[in-house]
């Protein structure tokens, strides 16, 4: 029961994969972002993301043995939240360290859950996916820190757009890892 429980809030990766995605696309797409708008931006999505995860942790303490790790994501989530909009002043340089550093947590986050997830859905590659590639765009962020802002705006847009699908790859196999469980029950 445990595994369908977790696996039944893959609507809530949805959400976040979603809200990642619209992040993504409103970077690339809107011309003309300052470093300013981009920190409000990504502040209001990092809020909204701690908020999914919050919820997340809250409905899978019963069903996840470490549930606590995906609310320490959700508290990163709110202080790159805090950080991006209080010091939205800064420059484009800070606001992509800021933007790196979160990537990188929440990629060592993710690829530690999507180690549990595989043991407990016979091999599930997804969130360790997920979770690599947010690995891979704060070392990217890092590499382009020479770039200049509308390569790093672009690249940052690009980078959040995949790991909103990534995270819906993610939802898309909660999901019917949820719906074999529930066939194998009956």
């Amino acid at each position: 029961m445990t595994m369908l429980r977790f696996c039944d809030k893959w609507w809530m990766t949805a959400g976040r994969g979603a809200i990642a995605a619209v992040f993504g696309l409103a970077v690339l797409f809107l011309p003309g972002l300052d470093h300013r708008t981009l920190a409000v931006a990504l502040g209001v999505f990092a809020f909204v993301d701690g908020l999914m995860l919050a919820a997340l942790a809250v409905v899978a303490r019963h069903s996840l043995d470490q549930w606590w790790l995906v609310l320490v994501e959700s508290c990163v989530s709110f202080a790159v939240a805090a950080v991006a909009l209080v010091w939205m002043a800064y420059d484009a340089f800070s606001l992509l360290l800021l933007l790196a550093t979160w990537a990188v947590v929440t990629g060592v986050l993710e690829v530690e859950a999507g180690v549990r997830l595989r043991r407990l859905a016979a091999g599930e590659p997804s969130l360790l996916v997920a979770g690599g590639l947010s690995l891979v765009l704060g070392i990217a962020l890092v590499a382009l820190s020479e770039a200049d802002v509308a390569y790093i705006t672009a690249s940052i847009g690009w980078f959040v757009l995949a790991y909103g699908g990534a995270l819906g790859i993610v939802a898309l196999r909660l999901r019917r890892l949820a719906a074999a469980e529930r066939e194998s029950r009956r």
